[in-house]
């Protein structure tokens, strides 16, 4: 069983209090303050993204470094130590919920250099700037502080809670099963649609 944080979109009112918290637990214990939650907003919905746990996390298939470990209680976490910033586990991610984040030259030593800007249309995968190390950033549940992530408490709406009950689990295990079978039922009509015109 994989645990994970889910949300609820209908309740969150975009106010940024998960993030910030986010970032502020991170600092305190060392880690990058880049929040590991991002923030979806359309005309219809606003919701925070974050990390699901997949079971078969495709970002630690991938990582040619071994900087992502898939832990027994369910977390799937990066070593920001050993990520060396290939990217390859934000794109692999089929939530896009892993994004890269560094610290740039004009914010070291309150040094002020001029860095480069980019278009605001181009991914943020796809960006990079001289001299910044970036390293790959996602929800680790935060494991600093021995699993229980601050996000949840800290949301004013109560639209993040942690998921890791056995039955809750099994649901969502249901609903992927009746998915895959009605996939499964609409291909099977495609291809004897296919057949009968032949």
């Amino acid at each position: 069983m994989n645990r994970f944080i889910a949300i609820e979109p209908n309740r969150c009112v975009a106010c940024g209090t998960c993030r910030a918290e986010c970032s502020e637990g991170h600092r305190k214990a060392g880690l990058q303050s880049e929040p590991r939650l991002a923030l979806f907003e359309s005309r219809d919905v606003v919701a925070s993204l974050t990390c699901h746990h997949c079971e078969g996390a495709p970002c630690y298939l991938v990582c040619p470094v071994n900087a992502i470990s898939h832990d027994p209680d369910g977390c799937v976490r990066v070593d920001e130590r050993r990520c060396i910033g290939c990217k390859l586990c934000a794109i692999s991610c089929p939530f896009g919920a892993i994004h890269m984040s560094g610290t740039p030259i004009s914010g070291v030593a309150g040094i002020q250099y001029n860095t480069p800007t980019f278009p605001a249309s181009l991914s943020p995968i796809l960006q990079w700037e001289i001299g910044v190390y970036a390293c790959a950033v996602k929800c680790d549940l935060c494991a600093y502080d021995d699993g229980h992530p601050h996000c949840v408490d800290a949301c004013i709406t109560n639209a993040l809670r942690l998921v890791e009950d056995a039955g809750e689990e099994s649901e969502i295990q249901e609903k992927r099963v009746k998915a895959a079978e009605a996939s499964l039922t609409m291909l099977e009509n495609f291809d004897n649609d296919t057949e009968g015109r032949e």
